[in-house]
């Protein structure tokens, strides 16, 4: 059986604008003062999507469509969260071009997912699964025009698909994204498109702060009351980073989700310049474009 298409649309993918890993092969890091120039995609276009019916010929616009559904976002996301059976392997069956997932639909009134995103991270490895709501995806993102069609199988018409039986059928889609740490973060403000929160995300202290291996390039190491502060810091302007790189892998347009990196990462830096000041020698951050 030949294999399922790929996800990655076949038009030209834009060159990566790279943005090196902080940490420099002798241990030390080096944090840039600024973020990389900010990657332009073209925004996804309505009328190039294979949209389901009733969509189709309902007139709605992207904005009101995508702004609809982000009014849903937190059913939608728990809607996600109580499909079940998305491990094993998948159907392959000559009605879908994605191998298909035998799933436990949520209960009612939660609207069921429509596919089931495998992202393969490339810093882990992990192949990591989760059900989402396609047209969420596939009207941010360009790389995704497969999922704003639901999938019915032969012989079912959509009120057979969105039954209250308690199985169903979805799509498998499989998709590279750089960095699974941050993931998180970018997969909620897909969904609700909020700023305000994923800028909260972003400054937001961590939970949990790495072992003591972030040292300032300086000729003393810093007093202990600042290496926590520094440790939060660097990790905080890691977490930036990680974002950038899988809006950057999903060739994101929304304006917003770059001014939201900037102002993080400008008001992260400015408060590390003020911590390298207590620090004798520091020479951190680096200008480094």
């Amino acid at each position: 059986m030949a294999s399922p298409p790929s996800s990655e649309s076949s038009r030209e993918a834009p060159l990566p604008i790279e943005f090196p890993p902080f940490h420099l092969p002798n241990g030390r890091i080096r944090i840039p003062t600024g973020l990389p120039p900010r990657p332009i995609f073209e925004p996804v276009q309505l009328d190039e999507l294979d949209l389901d019916d009733e969509l189709s010929s309902s007139g709605a616009t992207l904005d009101y469509t995508l702004n609809a559904l982000r009014g849903l976002a937190t059913k939608l996301l728990q809607a996600g969260s109580l499909t079940t059976g998305i491990q094993g392997p998948g159907i392959h069956d000559a009605s879908s071009p994605f191998p298909l997932l035998r799933c436990t639909r949520p209960p009612p009134p939660h609207s069921p997912p429509t596919h089931v995103l495998e992202l393969q991270f490339t810093d882990t490895g992990e192949h990591y699964r989760t059900p989402v709501h396609g047209l969420v995806w596939a009207l941010q993102s360009p790389l995704l025009p497969q999922l704003c069609r639901r999938f019915i199988p032969p012989g079912q018409g959509v009120d057979d698909a969105t039954s209250p039986s308690n199985e169903f059928l979805l799509p498998l889609v499989a998709i590279r994204i750089p960095c699974r740490p941050a993931w998180p973060l970018l997969h909620k403000y897909l969904y609700d498109g909020s700023a305000a929160q994923l800028l909260n995300s972003l400054l937001a202290t961590p939970d949990a702060l790495p072992p003591r291996t972030l040292s300032l390039d300086a000729a003393a190491p810093p007093p202990d009351p600042l290496q926590p502060h520094l440790d939060s810091l660097v990790t905080r302007l890691m977490r930036v980073r990680e974002v950038w790189l899988d809006a950057q892998a999903l060739e994101l347009s929304d304006r917003k989700v770059w001014d939201t990196l900037e102002r993080a990462y400008d008001v992260l830096v400015s408060e590390l310049q003020d911590v390298c000041t207590a620090v004798p020698g520091a020479t951190m951050p680096d200008d480094w474009r």
